[in-house]
């Protein structure tokens, strides 16, 4: 029971120093799922000149919109993505390094594997995020408007893919990443060899063994 103190400890400070380097790595971060949207682009956006921008903690898509009242273009700004909505990056470093029995080794290669699967789940959020923003009404200098793209059906599929996608996002997935690395192997103590000062000697059962020869 000694150790939980200690082991509360650990997750409260790895949980603080990792959302600190977050706020200072999701910028960097922001702009590589970016880079991602743009690679993409060309398959899922309706307006061709879309650029992805990142300003005040959040990923925007910019689209030239038209505003009927006035008769003129407009570049209009979608959230994509949010620093500070998706925070499942902090909790599960955190959970990794104050994890227990596991030897720093094991803790960097866990973070190397969480985090990879993490990032996945955020690219395959942002990517949804630019196919439903299309569907959602934006607001311009004339009030809402519609998006660019109009279809029902695939409105529904995508809004419901993007709220799942948004809830599990607020930690439900690091959560389910570190359960799973935990349960496919990563818990268990790495085995330790018995040290050669620990051994008996190699001669130690002869004087024995000459003692009930003795005897008989």
């Amino acid at each position: 029971m000694a150790a939980w103190p200690r082991i509360l400890l650990r997750l409260v400070v790895s949980l603080v120093a990792a959302s600190l380097v977050w706020t200072l790595v999701a910028p960097v971060y922001a702009s590589g799922l970016g880079l991602v949207c743009r690679a993409f682009a060309p398959l899922l956006e309706q307006s061709p000149d879309t650029r992805y921008v990142f300003q005040d903690g959040r990923l925007l898509a910019q689209r030239l919109t038209w505003l009927p009242k006035q008769q003129r273009l407009s570049t209009l700004n979608w959230p994509i993505w949010q620093s500070a909505a998706n925070h499942g990056i902090p909790p599960l470093a955190a959970l990794i390094v104050a994890t227990p029995v596991w030897s720093w080794r094991r803790r960097g290669r866990a973070l190397a594997i969480g985090l990879g699967l993490l990032t996945v789940t955020q690219i395959a959020f942002v990517l949804v995020t630019v196919v439903a923003s299309q569907y959602s009404p934006v607001m311009s200098p004339e009030g809402m408007l519609a998006g660019p793209a109009v279809s029902p059906v695939k409105q529904r599929v995508f809004y419901g893919l993007y709220y799942f996608f948004d809830l599990m996002g607020r930690g439900f997935f690091a959560l389910l990443i570190y359960l799973a690395l935990i349960a496919l192997g990563w818990g268990t103590p790495e085995s330790t060899s018995t040290p050669r000062s620990a051994r008996p000697p190699a001669g130690a059962t002869r004087p024995s063994a000459r003692r009930r020869k003795g005897r008989r």
